[in-house]
C-alpha cells in the first residue's frame, strides 16, 4: 500500500482538463450570467412602466417587457445550456466513433 496522493484512484485515469472545452464553458458561463442581467433590467424597466413611473409609456408596454424579461430570465438559459450540452455530447460521439474507426 505505497500509494500516494498523486496516484489515480482504482486505477482510473487521472482527468487532465482541456484548455479549449474550459474556454467555451466559460464563455457559455458569461453569457448565461449576462443574458440574467438583461432579463432582471427588463423586468425592472417593465415594472417602473406598468406602475406609471414613466408616464409617456402605456402600460401594456409594461406588461410586455415584464413577461419578456420573466422569460429571458428563467427560459433562455435552460435552453442555451442544454443546446450547448449537445454540441458536447456530439462532438464526443463524433471523437469516439473517429477512434473507434482508427483502432479497427
Amino acid at each position: 500500500m505505497n500509494q500516494s496522493i498523486d496516484d489515480p484512484v482504482d486505477g482510473q485515469p487521472e482527468y487532465i482538463p482541456d484548455p479549449e472545452k474550459e474556454k467555451q464553458a466559460k464563455a457559455v458561463h458569461f453569457a448565461v450570467s449576462l443574458i440574467r442581467l438583461l432579463g432582471v433590467v427588463l423586468v425592472m424597466l417593465g415594472l417602473f412602466i406598468a406602475m406609471d413611473r414613466l408616464r409617456p409609456v402605456p402600460a401594456p408596454v409594461g406588461y410586455a417587457l415584464v413577461i419578456l424579461g420573466l422569460v429571458q430570465l428563467w427560459a433562455m438559459p435552460v435552453w442555451i445550456i442544454r443546446k450547448y450540452i449537445r454540441a458536447r455530447v456530439a462532438e464526443e460521439a463524433i471523437a469516439k466513433a473517429a477512434e473507434s474507426k482508427d483502432v479497427s
